[in-house]
């Protein structure tokens, strides 16, 4: 048994799925029986072996060394474990997770964590599309874990989320928490248009710059407990770095989609501005 299975990158220069990376499964695999673990390199079935060194066996902590954004589905349905990846990934990095830890030390591609239900996928970099949003024809986006990426992310972002927490430290695109049936979206830089259109319930919070759809109505500005104890956690948890002006500011309460009607609300930092006596937010 190894401390750590570590998988160096050959030459790749055509996309590989490696969805069947469950560092769960690989516990009691040897060297060769991982060697042979099926993979597709575009349409062609081939084997794990054919495009990494496998150094190690039989753990549950797995190290890719030398990925890049050709590799595909990194990570895709893991269910335990800790797999800890050194380079970018290409789509589906995450999907369907249940439980471990994945660590991407760079960017991701479209559709990380889509249906994303437990356990823990950290980006250091930047994600595509559709982060923690819902699969191709499925009703509900993430529905339980943590998602955390330390840079910005594009369209779509925690789309039909249903539960767990999603935390992107830059900027996000249009459409973040699109339809969201509940869980929280945290955003410490700016979001594109249609934040939260269509959302039936869950937190948005926004730090940055942010264009509140027109169907969502003021209720208060307040220091909102439940941000503070995240921000905490995140702090604990991941070390995050907050600057004071952020952990101490008020947030102007927006509640909606008033065109759904939802009971989501869009939490939005004002800093500058002193909160509203307690009775009127009692009262919302």
């Amino acid at each position: 048994m190894s401390d750590w299975i570590t998988l160096t990158a050959r030459a790749v220069d055509a996309p590989i799925a490696l969805d069947d990376l469950d560092p769960a499964r690989l516990a009691e695999l040897s060297a060769a029986d991982i060697g042979a673990v099926p993979v597709f390199a575009g349409r062609q079935r081939a084997a794990l072996g054919d495009f990494f060194d496998v150094s190690g066996e039989r753990s549950t902590r797995v190290r890719i060394e030398g990925s890049t954004s050709l590799l595909d589905g990194v990570g895709a349905g893991m269910s335990g474990g800790e797999l800890d990846v050194t380079g970018d990934t290409g789509a589906m990095t995450g999907a369907g997770m249940s439980g471990g830890t994945l660590r991407v030390h760079g960017s991701v591609g479209d559709d990380a964590g889509v249906g994303l239900s437990g356990g823990v996928l950290r980006i250091d970099g930047n994600a595509g599309d559709r982060l923690g949003a819902a699969a191709p024809g499925a009703a509900k986006g993430m529905s339980g874990g943590d998602i955390i990426v330390g840079g910005a992310a594009g369209d779509e972002a925690g789309a039909r989320m249903r539960r767990g927490l999603l935390v992107i430290s830059g900027s996000v695109g249009r459409d973040a928490g699109r339809a969201m049936i509940a869980g929280s979206l945290i955003v410490l830089g700016s979001c594109g248009d249609g934040a939260g259109r269509a959302s039936k319930r869950g937190s948005i919070v926004v730090c940055g710059a942010v264009a509140v759809p027109p169907t969502y109505r003021y209720a208060c500005t307040y220091h909102p407990p439940h941000v503070r104890l995240t921000f905490r956690y995140l702090m604990r948890r991941y070390n995050f770095a907050f600057e004071n002006a952020v952990i101490d500011s008020v947030f102007k309460r927006y509640c909606g989609d008033g065109d759904d009607p939802g009971k989501g609300e869009l939490l939005v930092a004002a800093p500058d501005e002193p909160p509203v006596a307690q009775s009127i937010v009692k009262g919302t």
